[in-house]
C-alpha cells in the first residue's frame, strides 16, 4: 500500500524570544544565539527603597520586570547593539562574561562599551554605517539611525554647557559610572537588516527615522520587521510601516513604554491586524509574551 499523502509540514526560518525594550533573543539557523540590545532590569532592585527619586519612579513603572535574569539566557555568540544607552546596552559586560561572544556597537561608542563594561577590546566589533558585514552565521547590513526625539518634544533637553549634561542619561540600570554611555547613545544609533544562512530577513529599526531607513531598506524586502512601538503612533501608522517596507510579520520593539500609560498592546496590535485586513494585506503584527520562545516558521498544510 503507498504511503499516505503528508497533510502538514514547517520549514523553520528561525526561533527567538523577547525578554525587554529591545532585547531578542534569536536562535540561528545552525545554532548560534543572536541578542539584540541586552537588557533586563529586575523589579528587586526596588526592594527597601521608600523614597524613590524621579528616575527611579519611571525606571519602576516602565522598565522593571520579573521573571528572569541573566543567568536565563541560552547564548550569545553576537551581542548587537543599535545603541548603548543602559536600557539597550546593561547586560552586555555579564553576557560577554558568560559566552565570549562578538560585542558588535556603533563605531563611535566602540572603545566607551568595552571601558564601562570591562570587555576586552578584542571582543569588540565596530560598525560603521553603509557597509555590510559577513558573519559566520549571518550577513548583517547597517545604516543610519536616529535616536527617539521625545525629549525635544517634552523640552528636557540637555545642552552640552548644562551643568552635569556630561554624563546625563548614563545613570541608572546598574551602569559603572562615570560612563559616556548616555550622551554616546543619544548621537550615535545604527538601524540593520539581518540575513541568516537560509535567506530569511529580519529588519531591524528603532528610532525616529522609520522614512529615512525605508528609503535605506524597501528594496531588501524582509520577511520580518523588529520595529520600535513609539507611544504616539496611531494602529493606522504602524500598519502602514510594515506594509511600505513589503514584510510579512512585525514585531515591536521599546513596547514597553506602553505601561507609562496603561495602553493595551494586545488590543493595539489587534487594532493593526483589524487594519491590515480590511486593506487585503497579507501582512500581520504580533505582540510577544515576554520569556516565551517562539518558531517562525514557512508551513504549508491541507484546508
Amino acid at each position: 500500500m503507498a504511503e499516505p499523502y503528508v497533510s502538514k509540514m514547517d520549514s523553520t526560518a528561525l526561533k527567538l524570544r523577547w525578554i525587554s525594550v529591545q532585547c531578542y533573543e534569536i536562535r540561528l539557523p545552525g545554532g548560534k544565539v543572536l541578542v539584540t540590545d541586552p537588557f533586563y532590569w529586575d523589579i528587586s532592585h526596588f526592594d527597601g527603597i521608600t523614597n524613590l527619586t524621579k528616575n527611579q519612579k519611571m525606571e519602576k513603572q516602565v522598565y522593571a520586570q520579573s521573571g528572569f535574569s541573566a543567568d536565563d539566557f541560552t547564548g550569545a555568540d553576537y551581542i548587537l547593539l543599535n545603541h548603548v544607552h543602559g536600557d539597550h546596552s546593561n547586560l552586555t559586560g555579564e553576557l560577554w562574561n558568560r559566552f565570549y561572544g562578538r560585542v558588535l556597537v556603533p563605531a563611535d561608542c566602540a572603545m566607551e562599551v568595552a571601558k564601562t563594561y570591562d570587555i576586552p577590546y578584542g571582543a569588540i566589533y565596530p560598525l560603521y554605517p553603509g557597509n555590510t558585514y559577513y558573519f559566520e552565521d549571518f550577513t548583517l547590513k547597517t545604516y543610519p539611525g536616529a535616536h527617539d526625539n521625545r525629549a525635544f518634544r517634552d523640552g528636557i533637553f540637555k545642552r552640552p554647557s548644562d551643568p552635569g549634561a556630561l554624563y546625563h542619561g548614563s545613570e541608572g540600570f546598574g551602569i559603572p559610572c562615570p560612563s559616556l554611555l548616555g550622551p554616546l547613545g543619544a548621537m550615535y544609533n545604527l538601524n540593520f537588516l539581518i540575513e541568516t544562512k537560509n535567506n530569511y530577513r529580519i529588519d531591524f529599526s528603532a528610532g525616529r527615522d522609520f522614512e529615512e531607513h525605508l528609503e535605506h531598506a524597501r528594496k531588501e524586502r524582509p520577511n520580518l520587521m523588529l520595529r520600535h512601538r513609539i507611544r504616539s503612533y496611531t494602529p493606522e501608522q504602524y500598519a502602514d510601516m510594515i506594509e511600505q517596507m513589503g514584510a510579512q510579520l512585525m514585531l515591536p520593539l521599546h513596547h514597553n513604554n506602553a505601561r507609562a500609560s496603561g495602553e493595551d498592546l494586545n488590543a493595539y496590535m489587534r487594532n493593526v491586524n483589524d487594519i491590515l485586513i480590511s486593506r487585503n494585506s497579507t501582512a500581520r503584527v504580533f505582540n510577544p509574551e515576554p520569556y516565551r520562545w517562539y518558531q517562525i516558521c514557512t508551513s504549508i498544510f491541507a484546508e
